[in-house]
């Protein structure tokens, strides 16, 4: 398993600020977050800047993200958002990665109606992307239209492209399902990233008796500071002989951004 760290902790900083910060607390692969990178929107320059910067801080690209509702059952927004994951995955391939993680974004009150848009996206997409040799990773997202661990990894197996794969979002956990250990053997053979966090337990967050939020609470926490079994997720990830990345984000700790990534670093050290 190799470890990187997402650069949506230092959201605050200019690109290469976070670089240095994340280089020099001992990490050497990063995901590149949005608040930094849109591949989607880049220009060659900002590709350039990015890859000398990277360079320059010993650092490389594990993954890259875009969110682009291409499960959007409406015709307009979900044709635009193909054209996005077009021009982002040329971006990636020009950075030189092989992992693009996004979402399972649709419309949560219209499932059939969102998976209909999603397959039909993919099929438009599908030569470019293999073609490209990038993986695209999709999580099952609290609010998305499907929110379910059990249901994600269906549908990514239903597709049967060796270019889509499925992203386990350990912060997300109580969302997902039951046993954190049990969702990841699930997802065993198409599982090709995983993201690295805590959370608490939704309950903890609203009362649940009387007020049901219509994206569940979670959190993006350092690790041992929430309700999720980490040290479980680890040992299922070493169970199923997983070998890809797993980036830690714990970046609901803005407030105090530098502490956090020091501290997941010590944190990651003494589990792997």
């Amino acid at each position: 398993m190799q470890i990187a760290f997402d650069t949506s902790l230092l959201r605050s900083l200019s690109l290469e600020e976070a670089l240095q910060h994340i280089s020099n607390s001992g990490y050497r692969f990063i995901e590149i977050g949005l608040a930094h990178f849109n591949p989607a929107e880049s220009s060659e320059q900002e590709e350039k800047f990015l890859l000398e910067t990277c360079s320059r801080y010993d650092l490389d690209i594990a993954a890259v993200i875009g969110n682009y509702p291409i499960s959007y059952p409406d015709e307009e927004i979900r044709t635009f958002a193909v054209q996005q994951y077009v021009k982002a995955i040329a971006a990636a391939q020009g950075l030189g990665c092989r992992l693009f993680a996004s979402e399972l974004n649709g419309d949560p009150d219209d499932r059939k109606g969102s998976e209909t848009a999603f397959l039909k996206s993919f099929e438009e997409i599908r030569s470019i992307l293999e073609s490209s040799g990038i993986t695209l990773c999709f999580e099952a997202h609290p609010g998305d239209f499907i929110e379910s661990n059990k249901l994600a990894v269906d549908l990514i197996r239903k597709i049967d492209s060796p270019n889509l794969r499925y992203l386990f979002c350990v912060p997300h956990s109580f969302i997902l399902g039951q046993s954190v250990g049990e969702m990841i053997k699930y997802s065993k053979d198409v599982l090709a990233y995983v993201h690295l966090a805590d959370s608490l337990r939704p309950e903890k967050t609203f009362f649940s008796g009387r007020y049901f939020p219509k994206v569940r609470p979670h959190q993006h926490l350092l690790p041992g500071q929430g309700d999720v079994d980490v040290k479980q997720v680890i040992g299922a990830l070493r169970e199923i002989g997983y070998e890809g990345f797993a980036t830690l984000n714990p970046f609901s700790h803005f407030d105090d951004p530098l502490r956090a990534l020091s501290e997941s670093k010590e944190w990651i050290d003494s589990q792997v």
